[in-house]
């Protein structure tokens, strides 16, 4: 090594520290150039993350709501519960006790099934403090109630042409026994107050509120309490319009109505039964179910102008009695779906089930669908006594001969299905 060499050290070491540096300041660029990547790489993520965000906030908010799940209710009703001596004797037990659970025995099944459960007290069940009586004015045990009550309808129809059979006494005796032992049982048609009277009964399921009413063509002349003229609900275009729309301010998405109407012992819907269902289909009701006749008449279902339509069963007939002709015998079962769905409300199907009335001694008295019903029993049926014709075969041709053609003699019914119209899906007329 030469002597200038050995004399410059710091030269050396300078040059040293000055690559040492050039490298350090490359790393450190290095690493800036390389953290303002990592930024933004994560800007660039986090847009994407509020972008996809913001994305799912305008889906959701453009998102059309929820369809509402369907609400079924479905409706059944008997006919007339008339009750003449021999249905008074059926329940008297040894003891003096009464109870009458077996009028319904052979329907149990049925009653278990429906949402709401109906059935036409066609007389007054004004207690024996007031004695039995039967035709041609008739009182009824509260025992009659007790077991319609405990079987488990829903709903009871009172406004009959022999509501007043008993005068006023015979319907506060009917009304504070159902007060007093059973008060969630809707008793439709008598009232002790313009309260009552102006009261519509809706039963509700799940949010979906049927409202059911009940008028009578008539007392059998009685006349009204002067110092209550609200005893006994009549047909009436004013009290029905008003009643239609109390229901629907009241909520109920649909209507059931029950008259007390037609001619006894027709089987085809007379002049005042097709006016007042004409009433009932301009008002928007769903479902009429009629009685009074004492025999069966056909079910029908009828349209408005703009849709809407309307199923009516003209007549149930008798369910239990012990009138003296086979076709006072044969009753009817009337079944009705309701839904509440997206379309709104309608009637998806119908049927209308031949009923028998099985005369007995004892708790053996009884109804039952005809479907149900043997040749055997048939045979040993009390009407035989009065009226030979009766056999199970003669109750099958005779549905079909007053229901028509539609009857299906394996089922002992007819009916049908319906679907949902326009007019439907839109509020009812009021």
């Amino acid at each position: 090594m030469g002597k200038a060499e050995r004399g410059r050290p710091w030269l050396t070491a300078l040059l040293t520290i000055a690559c040492v540096a050039a490298m350090a300041l490359v790393g450190y660029v290095g690493l800036l150039i390389r953290n303002e990547g990592v930024a933004e790489e994560r800007a660039r993520a986090e847009a994407a993350r509020a972008a996809e965000r913001q994305a799912e906030i305008l889906q959701l908010e453009s998102a059309p709501e929820p369809k509402p799940e369907p609400v079924t209710i479905d409706v059944m009703m008997v006919g007339d519960v008339l009750v003449h001596l021999g249905v008074y004797q059926s329940g008297i037990h040894d003891d003096g006790s009464l109870s009458y659970e077996h009028l319904f025995a052979g329907i149990q099944s049925d009653i278990d099934a429906a949402d709401i459960a109906i059935v036409n007290q066609e007389t007054m069940l004004g207690g024996m403090e007031l004695g039995f009586s039967g035709y041609p004015q008739f009182n009824s045990p509260h025992e009659i109630g007790a077991a319609e009550a405990n079987v488990g309808f829903d709903v009871v129809l009172s406004a009959t042409n022999h509501a007043m059979d008993k005068g006023m006494a015979g319907i506060s005796s009917a009304l504070g026994f159902w007060r007093a032992n059973y008060p969630d049982m809707h008793v439709l048609g008598i009232a002790e107050s313009k309260e009552e009277y102006d009261r519509v009964h809706i039963i509700e399921k799940d949010g979906f509120k049927v409202a059911v009413l009940n008028y009578t063509y008539d007392t059998n002349g009685l006349p009204l309490p002067e110092d209550n003229p609200y005893a006994v609900t009549l047909l009436d275009e004013g009290k029905i319009r008003a009643d239609v729309e109390a229901a629907r301010a009241q909520g109920a998405d649909a209507i059931v109505c029950c008259p007390h109407w037609g001619t006894e012992y027709e089987y085809v819907p007379d002049e005042s039964q097709h006016r007042w269902a004409d009433l009932f289909l301009e008002l928007g009701v769903d479902v009429v179910i009629g009685s009074h006749p004492h025999v069966i008449e056909p079910v029908e279902v009828l349209e408005r102008e703009d849709g809407h339509r309307m199923v009516v069963f003209w007549s149930l007939g008798n369910f239990v009695s012990t009138q003296a002709e086979a076709p006072n015998m044969v009753g009817g079962m009337a079944k009705c779906r309701l839904v509440k769905d997206a379309q709104g409300v309608h009637v998806t199907s119908y049927d209308l089930y031949a009923t028998v009335t099985h005369r007995a001694p004892g708790t053996s008295f009884s109804a039952f669908k005809l479907c149900d019903y043997s040749e055997e029993q048939a045979s040993e049926n009390g009407i035989l006594a009065v009226d030979g014709r009766f056999s199970r075969a003669w109750c099958v041709d005779f549905a079909r001969e007053v229901l028509g053609d539609a009857f299906n003699p394996e089922t002992c019914s007819v009916g049908g299905v319906l679907e949902a119209t326009e007019a439907e899906e839109l509020p009812a007329a009021a």
